[in-house]
């Protein structure tokens, strides 16, 4: 994972193998129900991310910072099955100030990580009938609660001499997950989502850093995949919550301009 640790999904796009299983795990593709969420890429890098505006691509801060540092254009499409023919736009990424990722304290400790977020503003606009929405301040909480994650992360995962390695097919693909605030998110940076597939549930893993966890039923982004969980995708994952002022703070100026 060069200079990243396993967070949510960042992952070397030149070792995925295509597969024709299902989606995020335990999901199904999203279609058209979800237009505005896009994969991003550079380099040998991707991830997911849901455009807030025609020009405003938001993913995680630990993306934003890997493609920064690749020298390579950084790209954009919000095609649901992406590949060589989508559309692609190109932009410049930003990653919130004070982003900082503290290795080797392991997955699933906030404090290894922090202010992990990122736009791209892109070159041209992506013209939608609609757009992702940024919730209400103080409105993430509650244990429990159903939420939507939508993705391009892999979709099932292959068994290797030293190990599995997952498995990417490019398709945008949704399934639900659920909040879980306690103290163990510290503070109100993060929320907490259990990705244990299952009882009609889904999860998240590499290449679903970025990807947007849905208020059920709406176009209200509760939180983007930050870190974790474990590579085999179980557990619970980190999500950045975009309720907070200090969200608020970063994203603001971009959808202003």
């Amino acid at each position: 994972m060069r200079r990243l640790r396993i967070l949510a999904g960042v992952v070397l796009a030149a070792a995925t193998v295509a597969t024709s299983v299902g989606a995020i795990t335990n999901g199904v593709p999203d279609g058209d129900a979800h237009p505005y969420v896009g994969v991003a890429s550079s380099g040998d890098w991707f991830c997911s991310g849901t455009l807030l505006s025609p020009t405003v691509f938001l993913t995680a801060g630990h993306c934003t910072d890997a493609f920064a540092s690749t020298g390579s254009p950084t790209y954009v499409t919000v095609d649901p099955n992406a590949g060589p023919n989508s559309v692609y736009v190109t932009g410049t990424p930003y990653t919130e100030p004070g982003f900082f990722n503290v290795p080797p304290q392991g997955l699933g400790v906030p404090a290894s990580v922090g202010n992990d977020l990122g736009v791209i503003v892109l070159d041209r606009p992506i013209l939608l009938s609609s757009y992702g929405r940024l919730p209400q301040l103080g409105t993430v909480q509650g244990a429990g609660l159903s939420l939507t994650a939508v993705g391009y992360g892999a979709q099932d995962w292959a068994t290797a001499p030293h190990g599995r390695y997952p498995l990417f097919t490019f398709v945008r693909t949704r399934a639900e997950v659920e909040l879980i605030n306690d103290t163990n998110a510290i503070g109100d940076e993060f929320a907490r989502i259990s990705t244990n597939p299952g009882g009609g549930k889904g999860g998240v893993g590499p290449g679903d850093s970025g990807a947007p966890a849905f208020f059920a039923g709406t176009s209200t982004i509760a939180a983007i995949g930050s870190h974790g969980p474990s590579p085999s995708a179980a557990g619970t994952a980190y999500a950045s919550r975009l309720d907070t002022p200090a969200a608020r703070a970063f994203i603001s100026p971009f959808l202003a301009g």
